[in-house]
């Protein structure tokens, strides 16, 4: 894949309180390192991924499907993180 490519990946939300200002907060602490952009969709909302009040205005609660998309040298990298903080597999 070259650094140009889109990477995305769909993930159910599994997080007991949706998506609220502490994971928002994780989210932009985890891809605000990431040279390229990094986008989360619900439904036909689109976030980005480094802004805390785009991320809110999404409104996902739990059960929620969401698109992660990313752009650039390390996009797998950024993906599988958001992916696992979104699935429960990590704590936050």
């Amino acid at each position: 894949m070259d650094d140009s490519a889109l990477l995305s990946r769909s993930v159910t939300l599994q997080l007991e309180q949706g998506l609220h200002i502490r994971v928002c907060s994780l989210v932009v602490s985890l891809v605000t390192p990431f040279d390229g952009p990094v986008t989360i969709r619900h439904g036909e909302k689109r976030a980005d991924a480094n802004s805390m009040f785009d991320l809110l205005q999404l409104a996902a609660g739990p059960g929620a499907e969401l698109t992660i998309e990313a752009q650039g040298d390390g996009a797998e990298a950024v993906v599988n993180k958001l992916a696992a903080l979104f699935s429960g597999e990590v704590e936050y």
